[in-house]
């Protein structure tokens, strides 16, 4: 294969998404971004870009997709979208081969003119997927699929084999969630020149318009009252759990996008994944970024660095200690409703989705869900859980999955089985995954350098043996929440927000270092939110002193705590 007779395009660039949807949460395992044709079962509308070949003739084609059932059902394919380059259709319809992430062969087109229009056509709307269009003249070249491989490949047919430095910081933050953007916001006004990292064109992680994840947990207890403060600011004026009032806006993406965008001290790096890091004598040095919108890398410096990701992505790739739970452990959650439109609404059958015409499931005729909600408003709440049975980093995308075929197949089930809810059309359903629980990054009730108030009460989720009929594939959909109530708050330690080898990294959110029980009650978004706060104003006592966060707990904890009342 040589550059002067190929091209490769990644779907992320794409000019027009049409009603396709970018997504970012599986660059680890599968190696880019990738356009979804998140329809609901109704076809989206064309994905299209322009492109320019290095020279006409004849061009071999080949397509990065999957067949996403194959896990479970083979043969099925329900994900089914076409390829068209100036009109013209490659000779095969894609999407309906290979379990894993491959390129699939679109065999040959002419292509007549250097600039042409790339268009994806969504025949189905059921959760079709492409993450690259490879063209080239060499007929016995295939394109690679092991990761390392498929990075040099494209990097070297993207122009991107150069990277470009981006500057240097006080810390930089990866992850813009609630604990990321208290963190950013905690650091700037501590006078930090800080950079935040996010994977997603807004910020609020899972209290944003994408996941849809109210707030948990209490701000702003004695001895520390104005700990909270900035999360405080992040609060959102309405906040509805469940069906059609979770609605996207009142999430207030822009809100939180505003609060950051005027701090002088703040570079945002919005649409950008952090794919690696530079460490010598265990401190990082600098971190590698990937545009997913253009596909450059971008270097970035600092002296500290925070890992608010919630995978514990940074630490990861940094070689931070961590332990993760890979079974027994929280799930993925992708809320979904269902909306009245007054008028009959056919839904076609889901024979790949997941079997649910012989189980009960909340929603369907007058079974309620673990609040005893039922109807409508059982529906893709919380509890539709996915994953607890699956390594959370490496099954990420097949937890998400089986949320999607629990979802299709339940109501294929209440529309063509029940022929219940006759003018109910599904309505929506966040195909970014609410994420409860994966890595912790590793380092009583009193302690010396006590921080952040918890007022969570211990709530992890298993499994609901009220529904184990459903789960006759193997895979759990639906969760109960076991609590524990104890006197609230407790106040977690300093310590647990900061690597135990990494020197120079913080975490903040629901990859700090805590044991498994421990994170059903500090998992929350204001307490990871707090976390973040007290990351700000450690940072700036690392800068002040010139010491790492371990260095702040040995040396000037009484100065932090000051700071912290």
């Amino acid at each position: 294969m040589k550059k002067e007779n190929s091209l490769y395009i990644e779907t992320g660039s794409f000019k027009e998404y049409g009603g396709w949807v970018l997504d970012t949460q599986f660059i680890p395992n599968m190696g880019s971004a990738y356009l979804l044709a998140h329809g609901l079962g109704e076809p989206v509308c064309d994905a299209k870009t322009k492109a320019v070949f290095p020279q006409t003739g004849e061009y071999h084609v080949w397509v990065y997709t999957k067949d996403w059932v194959a896990p479970w059902k083979k043969g099925c394919a329900p994900g089914l979208f076409e390829l068209f380059v100036d009109h013209k259709k490659a000779n095969v319809v894609f999407g309906n081969q290979g379990e894993d992430w491959h390129w699939q062969n679109g065999g040959k087109i002419m292509i007549e003119n250097c600039e042409a229009e790339l268009l994806l056509h969504d025949l189905t709307g059921f959760e079709g997927r492409c993450g690259g269009l490879f063209f080239t003249m060499d007929g016995e070249f295939i394109p690679p699929v092991e990761l390392k491989e498929l990075s040099e490949f494209k990097q070297l047919l993207c122009n991107h084999d150069k990277e470009v430095f981006c500057g240097e910081f006080d810390i930089v933050i990866a992850g813009g969630g609630i604990a990321g953007i208290c963190a950013a916001l905690s650091s700037a006004r501590n006078g930090l020149k800080t950079a935040l990292v996010q994977d997603r064109p807004v910020v609020g992680g899972n209290n944003s318009s994408e996941v849809r994840v109210w707030l948990g947990g209490k701000t702003n207890f004695e001895p520390y009252p104005n700990i909270g403060n900035i999360v405080l600011e992040l609060e959102q004026e309405i906040m509805e759990h469940y069906g059609e009032k979770n609605r996207a806006e009142i999430y207030e993406d822009e809100k939180k996008f505003h609060l950051l965008n005027k701090e002088e001290n703040i570079t945002l790096f919005m649409e950008h994944f952090l794919i690696s890091s530079e460490v010598i004598d265990n401190e990082i040095k600098s971190v590698l970024l990937y545009d997913v919108k253009t596909g450059a890398h971008k270097r970035l410096k600092a002296g500290l660095f925070l890992d608010s990701t919630g995978d514990a992505h940074l630490g990861y790739v940094s070689g931070a200690d961590f332990e993760v739970t890979t079974n027994g452990h929280m799930g993925i959650t992708n809320v979904w409703h269902i909306k009245d439109t007054g008028e009959e609404q056919k839904f076609p059958q889901c024979p790949w989705a997941i079997d649910l015409s012989k189980a009960d499931f909340p929603g369907r005729k007058d079974v309620p869900s673990v609040y005893n909600q039922k109807r409508e408003i059982a529906f893709g709440g919380w509890y539709w859980e996915s994953g607890c049975e699956h390594d959370p980093i490496e099954k990420a995308e097949y937890a998400r999955d089986t949320n999607f075929r629990a979802m299709y197949g339940a109501w294929d089930c209440v529309k063509n089985t029940d022929y219940d809810y006759k003018t109910y059309k599904l309505g929506n359903c966040t195909y970014i995954g609410g994420k409860r629980e994966s890595s912790d990054l590793k380092n009583g009730y009193q302690f010396p350098d006590a921080c952040v108030p918890s007022t969570w009460n211990f709530d992890v989720h298993y499994p609901d043996r009220h529904f184990y009929a459903a789960f006759h594939e193997g895979d759990a959909f639906l969760t109960f929440d076991y609590h524990e109530k104890f006197q609230t708050p407790y106040f977690v330690p300093y310590r647990i927000l900061y690597s135990r080898n990494i020197k120079n990294l913080f975490m903040a959110g629901r990859n700090v270092s805590v044991t498994h029980d421990a994170l059903g009650t500090v998992r929350v978004m204001r307490t990871g939110g707090m976390m973040g706060e007290v990351v700000g104003k450690a940072a700036y006592l690392c800068k002040k002193y010139n010491v790492n966060p371990r260095g702040v707990y040995e040396k000037h904890l009484d100065e932090l705590i000051e700071m912290l009342k």
